[in-house]
């Protein structure tokens, strides 16, 4: 029979615990060798103790980020201070699938990772434990709800029909370009542009045909304008864009290249092909422009100058 002294006795109490916690503890010395492998960890990582221990850490779990690691472990010994490693920083460190996939539909398990330096009699670290914590149920918890939020952010900007900016949204992306240019007089256009004899097209094939050129007409847009233009449904059939760091020639250009465009591409409804042609009016922002309402009036007066003149044209209307 073998007898434990008081601390032996102890120390086994400690082992115990830590290899029943419900988080991951790995132990190494000051080689990154492992010395302890707790229970945690052999079952996330389906690595047996016996098959972790005395082996270099980086060899057990190859795919640890081990330069990002080395300088962790080199500042805790150096500084002999913990540090934590949150899960907002990095998602996870040792990759490990979620387990409760009841409450969390998150593919992995989110982790907050403390380093702690563990010191020997000479007040010396010798030794390094990382504590591995499962925060995936918080982490997804807020994941989703900053989805939700986006969500519901995003609804509120784009127009349910044509999934393009709103008028409210794109009206407050106009006045804001109108604030810049008021700072730094970045050259800025603005296209409003109608969809000629619309009603035609709502009395041919119904409101339902109306939708198809509506919708398909946003997805247009959004292919032929760059991704740093501003476009939006300003009601009905009238839309607007907002060209940023544009001169009138280019806007000219892209209305062309637009028209051109819908020349050779009808658009589908119910097994009908549905021509459209557009008509446009151009402004550069100005000077004497005291508000973005006034930009908008006189993109608005080229517009009907474009509809006078026979429609499926482009008039740049300018202050100047």
């Amino acid at each position: 029979m073998v007898t434990l002294s008081q601390s032996q006795f102890e120390s086994r109490q400690y082992l115990d615990v830590l290899q029943f916690l419900d988080a991951g503890v790995i132990v190494i010395n000051n080689q990154l060798e492992i010395k302890l492998w707790n229970s945690f960890m052999a079952n996330h990582m389906a690595i047996e103790s016996q098959d972790a221990l005395d082996k270099p850490l980086f060899e057990v779990c190859p795919n640890l980020a081990q330069d990002y690691l080395r300088r962790k472990f080199e500042s805790v010994m150096t500084l002999q201070s913990s540090m934590s490693i949150i899960w907002q920083q990095r998602p996870y460190l040792f990759k490990m699938n979620c387990y409760r996939p009841i409450t969390s539909q998150s593919p992995f398990m989110y982790q907050n990772i403390r380093i702690m330096p563990l010191l020997n009699a000479d007040n010396a670290v010798d030794h390094i434990a990382i504590v591995i914590y499962d925060v995936t149920e918080a982490a997804w918890a807020q994941i989703t709800q900053e989805r939700t939020n986006q969500a519901l952010k995003l609804a509120n900007q784009i127009d349910s029909l044509t999934q393009i900016f709103n008028r409210g949204y794109w009206e407050q992306r106009l006045h804001e370009e109108f604030q810049r240019y008021s700072r730094n007089r970045s050259s800025s256009v603005l296209i409003m542009l109608d969809i000629d004899h619309f009603k035609k097209v709502n009395d041919i094939y119904g409101h339902q045909g109306g939708d198809t050129v509506l919708r398909a007409l946003g997805k247009l847009l959004k292919t032929q304008y760059r991704t740093t233009d501003i476009i939006g449904r300003y009601g009905g059939e009238e839309f607007g864009i907002l060209l940023l760091d544009t001169t009138t020639e280019m806007a000219l250009t892209l209305a062309q290249g637009l028209q051109e465009e819908l020349a050779k591409t009808p658009f589908i409804h119910d097994h009908h092909e549905i021509s459209i042609t557009l008509s446009f009016g151009i402004t550069q922002i100005d000077d004497s422009f005291k508000s973005h309402d006034q930009w908008i009036d006189m993109a608005d007066r080229a517009l009907y100058q474009s509809k006078t003149n026979g429609r499926n044209q482009a008039t740049i209307l300018n202050c100047n």
